[in-house]
């Protein structure tokens, strides 16, 4: 009886023990077939994963020369859809390109300031020919230039200057350039700074020197000539050497620097400039041109000017750590006056013409990324002057200058020039023969995205 009663107790304490192993024994096995699944399954893509198949270095080499050829192709056929046009850009829209209509939004916006001191040591100068003997602010000019779509592009600048203490301002480009018409021609429309000479397109801030050659203020004055007209150019089709012809005709209104627009006249002006660009090698280039204007000062039509003149600058570059540049224009000026008649014999005489002349040249050397020295050289001459007994005067103004100047950057510099000033005229009774030393310092700031200038 006992030995039943613990043989039933054994019983109950061992089948809760039996249930537990047989329920992770059930477990194990399946966890281990899952494992197994899952290592098989690895296994079999690992087998079927796909061999890199053996480079062939003679079809690599094919390829890429297929694909060079095809290029070369495309381009000389994107070419040739720009072909006779002037511009960068084309109505035809290429990869890769912006949309010419879309730059309204991204337009170049540009100011300058131009400051200029300057010290007479003899007596202070007018406004005619110089500035007072103090430092000024000379100009100070805002502008703005983009395409316009792509058929045109348009350029407006207005400036400031200073004149008696105060400053006066003036429009002094304001046109529309269409750089794509065929056969490799533009024009250009509005107000602009005609193209004639070398310095008459570079406004005064962008000179390579602080006060303008004395050629230059006799026949043009203080800046340049600006007109109201129309511009015509085109690239002459020879391979050899670049050449231009720039035909142009305005109002004739005015002449030189001037704030109103000017007396009625009954003709414009016309002008004429051929210009030559030649590439030596090594960083050498030249650029060369012949210029004519016709104008009439007066709105009789009686008198006539005629301004001839040849512009030429030679420059050799070194990754703009070194450069040399020699520049020089000389200009004659003949104006026609109108016979003359006697009122006694009722005879009619040639009035005579006043004939006038002078050039000048000018090097500047930049030895330095910061630094460059100049030299210029002034001459002119007045060949109908006369003297109190009516004959032919001798007279001449001569200068030679000499600059340094600080390139900060291509948007800033400062320099200081001397210039000695001999000056001849024996048309005159007293001070035939005078000599002046003149001291200036200029500097000039840029800001924003000035346009570049031509060579």
């Amino acid at each position: 009886m006992y030995l039943l009663r613990i043989n039933q107790l054994t019983k109950r304490k061992l089948f809760p023990l039996l249930v537990v192993i047989v329920f992770s024994v059930s477990i194990w096995s399946q966890s281990s077939e899952w494992e197994k699944e899952l290592f098989d399954s690895t296994k079999e893509e690992s087998n079927q994963k796909p061999k890199s198949p053996k480079v062939n270095k003679d079809t690599i080499e094919t390829d890429w020369e297929a694909e060079l050829d095809k290029d070369l192709k495309d381009q000389e056929t994107r070419s040739k859809s720009t072909e006779g046009s002037r511009g960068v850009t084309s109505n035809v829209q290429q990869p890769n390109q912006i949309n010419r209509s879309a730059q309204n939004l991204m337009m170049d916006v540009s100011a300058a300031i131009d400051i200029v001191g300057a010290w007479d040591r003899n007596k202070p100068r007018g406004t005619g020919e110089r500035i007072d003997n103090k430092l000024d602010v000379r100009s100070a000019e805002f502008g703005f230039t983009a395409a316009v779509d792509q058929w045109m592009r348009a350029n407006f600048l207005g400036a400031a200057h200073g004149e008696d203490g105060k400053y006066n301002f003036e429009v002094h480009e304001a046109n529309v350039l269409f750089p794509f018409l065929p056969f490799n021609t533009s024009l250009k429309v509005g107000q602009m700074f005609v193209d004639i000479g070398r310095l008459n397109r570079i406004h005064l801030h962008d000179r390579p020197f602080t006060m303008n050659p004395i050629v230059h203020e006799k026949f043009i004055g203080f800046e340049s000539i600006m007109d109201t007209g129309a511009e015509f150019s085109v690239l002459l089709p020879w391979k050899w050497i670049t050449q231009e012809l720039v035909l142009g005709a305005t109002n004739g209104k005015k002449w030189g620097h001037s704030h109103s627009e000017g007396p009625q006249k009954n003709n414009p002006m016309g002008y004429a400039h051929l210009k030559h660009f030649y590439y030596f090698g090594n960083n050498w280039g030249s650029q060369f041109g012949f210029s004519g204007v016709r104008f009439e000062p007066t709105t009789d039509r009686r008198n006539q000017r005629y301004l001839y003149g040849m512009d030429a600058v030679l420059r050799w570059n070194r990754s703009n750590l070194r450069e040399l540049m020699i520049m020089s224009e000389g200009w004659y000026q003949q104006e026609i006056f109108p016979e003359q008649m006697d009122p006694s014999t009722f005879q009619k005489s040639k009035a005579p013409s006043r004939d006038q002349w002078g050039y000048y040249f000018f090097v500047d050397y930049k030895f330095h990324q910061l630094w460059s020295f100049g030299y210029r050289y002034d001459y002119f001459t007045d060949k109908s002057l006369v003297d109190k007994n009516g004959k032919l005067a001798d007279n001449a103004i001569e200068a030679h200058s000499a600059q340094i100047t600080f390139h900060s950057s291509e948007f800033g510099r400062i320099r200081g020039s001397i210039e000695r000033r001999y000056i001849q005229d024996f048309s005159k009774t007293e001070f035939q023969e005078q000599r002046e030393w003149r001291f200036y310092v200029q500097a000039v700031a840029i800001l924003g995205s000035h346009p570049a200038h031509s060579y």
